[in-house]
């Protein structure tokens, strides 16, 4: 049997002059995320849309990916 590879973990967000998409590297806490999103929101406007967050997880043969998302004000 082949293992899955695990696939990356991703943040997508909606700025007032862009639309953007990262990759997050293993073991980044959320306030180095957000941290981050600060730097794109001065960077590209204001945030005007909710921030839709994909973490991989190991697989587990059911789901590989558990997703929220968290509207930021």
């Amino acid at each position: 049997m082949r293992k899955r590879a695990q696939e990356p973990s991703w943040v997508a967000s909606v700025f007032q002059n862009a639309a953007v998409s990262i990759q997050v590297a293993r073991h980044t806490t959320f306030a180095q995320l957000a941290e981050k999103l600060t730097a794109l929101a001065d960077i590209h406007g204001q945030l005007l849309r909710p921030v839709h967050v994909s973490i991989a997880t190991a697989p587990s043969g059911i789901s590989v990916y558990q997703s929220c998302r968290h509207a930021a004000d």
